[in-house]
């Protein structure tokens, strides 16, 4: 059997979550209303003894339909004032036994205005009587009044008039709380009535949810040889018959039953809210696409950057990547203040139209989330700091590549082949001047012997020919295998952008991961209390297979 216990318990549970999921920005402020406001009071909270409280049933209607007449004469003594101005429209009229102990009173219900009258009556002797103000008042506490005492209520006797049984504001009330409560239907004032009239409250009934209903015809009027006939004695036969201990527990256990299904059913309607798994998966597969045209039009855009930045780093214009960077966080920096006076400008890498273009994708992906029925503020706030550090990330890892490129310029045998011809410029030219060298001794030496000439003007500007051609060969050559600064701070450039890019695309696809999961994750808590509540509700139309299941609204959905 649910306890009241259980309930609390439960709801506390989803309250907690619905609170957390808030405050992540999952669920808006006035979403945790919809679990604030399941109701957790019960009619046993007024009793010191809940094993042995009475049924408490109450009178609900509108001004002037008689429901402290009828009270009168259901106790057969004049316990509720009577007539226009009464004080039962401006506070609760309590009959009860003089055994029955109340506990105090909360403070949303005050004794001021409650008017508590003892009885020693014992036909009702465990049932608590309930003159409620009018729910039409023109003074709006009156209506709260009558709305903070509802949920203590087993029963209500919702009491209309012939003139008055269309009234909008009651039928409001009687909607909103239809299976809070067992539902007794009187037109009083029958002498005034005709049976048409019935015969569409009944319709009216049944489109509220009470198929059946038990709707009594009563004339409370004060002149008993002018009564007509009516069901006054039916109803005191019912109420009797509800105040039977087993009857009390199955009104009861309805009354939480009602307040676990709307516990539930506020708790799946926030749980749709977090959207499902393939609004999750769509999410991913969004960006993916969403990147690609973004990363093709940010390579278009930065082309030229690239170009002039690694042309200007050649040209020993200083760091400009890291004054680029410097002068993106510091407006008012010295590179600034040199542009406003016409100086060279340093170009930014990252600028503000990059920043725009990568900005729009995210923006695009937040209204993507929006447009699949997932929350778009998680979502936000976790790819705030991506925002925020993707010129930083761009730049750092543009500079470390420039640099690490510079430093080691060209492929692998480009600087193999550059190694071995700045060897042939320091070995050829020694070579071709040894053999010069060589030359002129034995020429020297063969002149002495034979008494010849020695060398000549031929021989000199032949050897003088052959040791340029020896120096200046491998000098052309290792020049031109000698790699561009240019294009290797391009080729450097070039990937630090794409690391960086693909880093950002990463650095967003964890964050929709972690979206992901942090939806998974309150979906599943939160399935789990829907599970476990609906665990302890009883099979719907298995509860109550009593004659007063015809008080009870059909269960809906």
């Amino acid at each position: 059997m649910l306890e009241p216990s259980q309930f609390r318990d439960l709801q506390r549970a989803a309250l907690d979550w619905a609170k957390r999921a808030a405050s992540g920005g999952w669920l808006a402020d006035q979403d945790v209303e919809l679990i604030e406001h399941v109701e957790d009071r019960l009619p046993d909270s007024l009793f010191e003894s809940q094993a042995s409280r009475p049924l408490v049933v109450a009178f609900f209607g509108g001004t002037g339909v008689g429901k402290s007449t009828l009270l009168n004469r259901l106790a057969g003594q004049e316990i509720a004032h009577t007539g226009v101005v009464r004080p039962t429209s401006r506070e609760i009229s309590a009959y009860l036994h003089q055994s029955v102990r109340l506990r105090p009173l909360p403070d949303n219900l005050p004794m001021d205005k409650v008017r508590i009258i003892q009885h020693t009556n014992e036909t009702y002797r465990d049932v608590l009587w309930i003159d409620m103000p009018d729910f039409d008042s023109t003074d709006h506490s009156n209506h709260e009044l009558a709305l903070e005492w509802l949920p203590h209520i087993d029963v209500l006797i919702y009491v209309v008039s012939p003139e008055r049984y269309r009234d909008d504001r009651g039928w409001r009330i009687l909607l909103e709380n239809e299976r809070d409560h067992a539902w007794v239907f009187v037109m009083n004032q029958w002498d005034r009535g005709h049976p048409l009239q019935v015969e569409d409250f009944t319709r009216l009934l049944a489109q509220g949810g009470f198929s059946d209903p038990v709707l009594y015809r009563t004339d409370s009027r004060p002149e008993l040889d002018h009564r007509k006939a009516d069901d006054l004695p039916q109803l005191e036969g019912m109420i009797r018959g509800l105040a039977d201990r087993r009857v009390l527990e199955q009104l009861t256990r309805h009354n939480l039953e009602g307040r676990m299904l709307g516990l539930a059913e506020g708790m799946s309607s926030l749980v749709e809210r977090l959207g499902d798994e393939e609004s999750l998966q769509r999410l991913e597969e969004s960006w993916n696409r969403l990147w690609g045209g973004t990363s093709a039009n940010l390579w278009r855009g930065l082309e030229w950057p690239m170009s002039e930045l690694a042309f200007r780093f050649v040209q020993r214009e200083g760091d400009p990547l890291r004054r680029s960077l410097d002068l993106h966080k510091n407006p008012g920096s010295e590179d600034s203040m040199a542009q406003q006076q016409g100086q060279p400008r340093i170009h930014l890498l990252w600028d503000e139209w990059t920043q725009l273009c990568f900005d729009d994708s995210l923006d695009r992906l937040i209204l993507e989330a929006d447009t699949l029925c997932l929350p778009p503020k998680p979502l936000r706030d976790s790819l705030r700091p991506v925002r925020t550090q993707a010129s930083r990330v761009v730049l750092d890892r543009a500079q470390t590549a420039l640099r690490h490129a510079l430093a080691h310029p060209g492929n692998v045998w480009q600087r193999l082949l550059l190694k071995f011809s700045g060897l042939l410029t320091v070995v050829v030219p020694l070579a071709a001047t040894g053999w010069v060298s060589y030359e002129v001794v034995a020429r020297y030496y063969q002149s002495l012997q034979t008494q010849t000439p020695f060398l000549g003007t031929d021989f000199a500007i032949h050897s003088g020919l052959l040791i340029v051609v020896a120096w200046l060969l491998p000098y052309v050559l290792h020049r031109k295998l000698r790699p561009s600064a240019e294009r290797a701070a391009r080729r450097g450039l070039m990937n630090g952008i794409e690391n960086a890019l693909d880093q950002l695309s990463k650095d967003v696809a964890e964050q929709v991961s972690s979206f992901k999961d942090s939806a998974r994750a309150l979906r599943t808590e939160g399935l789990s209390i829907i599970d476990h509540a609906r665990s302890l509700l009883m099979p719907v139309g298995g509860s109550y297979k009593s004659p007063f299941s015809r008080l009870l609204a059909n269960p809906k959905g």
